[in-house]
């Protein structure tokens, strides 16, 4: 019987696993992936992290500036050289790869918590759909994976004791603050980890405070937190991802990229968010007790962060569903699950949604999705030679950035988070008076617009002063928007 359950355990497991990595596996969509792998491509080419835009698009003497030029130099070059040996393809199987070991990690560190496997493969389904819309192809997929790595080890070390555990965190910190900057977030989740694991040594029976205190485990963890911090500041952007998170999410940019929007206005691609969100509330009263004092404290801080913006959320689910898992098992100790019966159901649902997949045509993608990016408008550019100074819409920026740089100067895409910059890119497209001017001055030779804005549907006036400026003509036109061209005396 045991053989059995165990058998059947696995097998649900892998089911699991295998359809979301199928519904992982989506045609790229993120229109940041393309300046991602443009820059990549710059740094690689150059032999060196840039200090300065190296398009000549923005202002890079600035915190932010630094930071997205820096912080995830090598996440972009992984990327790139991703792209460059495998393709479109290659970059959906190797998002669909990662974001699935990190489910993975979730259920061992399910199991290592103490939940039993029907727990464990419950919330490993449960946080496969909470960040079923998080897989953009971006640097933030090895910070999702770090981060993963960093509490299998931290919870290995918390259940065995082994030292050398701990020895491979700052290796990871230091791979980590050259990949994405949301490393502040797992330098801060670590630090937080690491008080509570020596708090609740104060607590072990011992005749004095200083000797429970004054453990090898306990100083070699806070070094490890230390040493990380140290590794965090001593990056490429430094201390200057601190200032760029801080105005990111006090300043107007907040209010203009969606990612850093509360999940509730993003409703009802949250939904699953929200459920697991109902799920964590209910496993609360099993925290209370001194011996989870780090795993509760993990999950209701990390929950509060996550409220306050949508790209928090695989951040806390990642780190938060084992230990989820684990309270609901102690809550629900004395309820006999019938798990050779629950292990046949996830496996016959997971093999269901996998079928209904396939027969969507939602499963194991191939290409990018082309209603996203003016695929047309760039092979046309190429055809006809054209170049100079184009103003473009921001969410075409990535894309006309890595085809087009060499004979283009862009006049903004999703790197620039610099309210200076959006400012006037706002104003011309609804042809503000002030915007007008702007872009008269400007001097531009191209324009390449949407039919209308993403979030309202409204016709930009923008487009129809230039069909009406005897100055500029329409030279292509397709079923995504229009590309201007500034006539020639």
């Amino acid at each position: 019987m045991n053989e059995r359950k165990q058998y059947l355990e696995y097998l649900a497991l892998v089911a699991l696993l295998i359809t979301f990595f199928g519904f992982f596996s989506v045609k790229v969509w993120d229109i940041d992936f393309w300046w991602h792998i443009a820059a990549g491509r710059n740094i690689l080419e150059s032999g060196a992290i840039p200090g300065v835009d190296p398009f000549g698009m923005y202002d890079a003497a600035n915190a932010c500036g630094q930071t997205v030029l820096k912080s995830e130099w090598l996440g972009q070059v992984l990327l790139y050289s991703v792209y460059r040996w495998f393709d479109l393809d290659g970059i959906i199987y190797f998002r669909a790869g990662i974001l699935v070991l990190c489910l993975a990690i979730v259920y061992l560190r399910s199991r290592l918590a103490a939940s039993n496997s029907s727990f464990a493969l419950a919330i490993t389904a449960l946080a496969g759909l909470a960040i079923l819309h998080h897989n953009g192809e971006r640097p933030q997929l090895f910070s999702f994976l770090l981060l993963s790595l960093t509490f299998l080890l931290l919870d290995k070390f918390a259940g065995g004791g082994k030292r050398w555990l701990l020895y491979c965190i700052p290796p990871i910190m230091l791979i980590w603050s050259n990949t994405h900057g949301i490393v502040l977030f797992g330098v801060a989740a670590l630090g937080l980890f690491g008080i509570c694991y020596v708090l609740e040594s104060c607590w072990a029976p011992s005749p004095s405070l200083m000797s429970r205190l004054d453990k090898p485990q306990n100083r070699l963890m806070l070094a490890v937190v230390v040493l990380s911090f140290i590794i965090l500041v001593a990056a490429p952007s430094g201390l200057d991802s601190f200032k760029c998170v801080i105005f990111q999410q006090s300043g107007p940019v907040r209010e203009m990229v969606s990612e850093y929007a509360s999940p509730w206005s993003l409703w009802p691609a949250t939904l699953y968010y929200w459920v697991f969100i109902g799920v964590t509330l209910a496993s609360l009263p099993g925290f209370y007790s001194k011996i989870y004092l780090k795993q509760g404290a993990l999950v209701v801080v990390l929950g509060m962060i996550s409220v306050i913006g949508y790209r928090y959320i695989p951040l806390f689910v990642l780190v938060a569903a084992p230990y989820v898992a684990a309270s609901l098992n102690r809550i629900l100790s004395r309820i006999k699950l019938p798990e050779v019966a629950i292990h046949l159901f996830i496996l016959v649902v997971a093999l269901t949604f996998l079928g209904y997949g396939f027969k969507q045509e939602k499963v194991f993608q191939h290409g990018l999705q082309e209603q996203r990016f003016p695929v047309g408008a760039v092979a046309f550019i190429k055809a006809n030679k054209l170049g100079g100074k184009m103003f473009n819409s921001m969410n075409w920026g990535g894309y006309l950035l890595w085809n087009l740089s060499a004979t283009t100067n862009l006049f903004i895409d999703g790197r620039t988070l610099d309210p200076y910059r959006v400012a006037p890119y706002t104003n011309i497209l609804w042809a503000t008076p002030e915007g007008l001017r702007f872009f008269e001055q400007h001097n531009f030779d191209l324009a390449l617009l949407p039919y209308s804005s993403a979030f309202s549907d409204k016709r930009y006036p923008v487009i129809d002063y230039l069909q009406n400026n005897p100055g500029w003509q329409l030279v292509y036109q397709d079923g995504l928007g229009y590309l201007f061209a500034r006539r020639t005396q």
